[in-house]
């Protein structure tokens, strides 16, 4: 019986691990912005139209400071990784409105994929 009961809590508990280890992937649609103008956006009455009228050249300049996606009132701050990409992207194109990929993991979003919004 004892023994029965141990394998079953122990049984519980990896399931309960992988459970809470499995992120979400998730989509998201939204403004791609530097982090160092983020902070600023996130403070007006619509952070995302008002993160719309950000130019790329400014993104492009702070880049260095990482990335991060605004989507309604809402930032998701994009990994180190992720950063390197976005800032792949926006070498490549000129919208700064995007659709990325990814999972949230301990306060950042790590990109799967980005392309922009149609």
């Amino acid at each position: 019986m004892r023994k029965s009961m141990i394998t079953g809590v122990a049984l519980f508990s990896l399931f309960a691990g992988v459970a809470i280890s499995h992120a979400e992937s998730k989509e998201i649609k939204g403004v791609l912005i530097d982090q160092s103008c983020c902070a600023k956006q996130m403070t007006k009455e619509n952070p995302e139209a008002a993160a719309a009228d950000h130019p790329k050249a400014c993104a492009m300049k702070c880049a260095d400071k990482g990335f991060s996606v605004i989507s309604g009132k809402t930032a998701y701050k994009l990994d180190a990784a992720s950063s390197a990409m976005a800032k792949t992207y926006l070498e490549k194109n000129d919208s700064t409105k995007v659709v990325v990929k990814g999972e949230e993991k301990d306060g950042s979003l790590t990109i799967s994929s980005i392309e922009a919004q149609k």
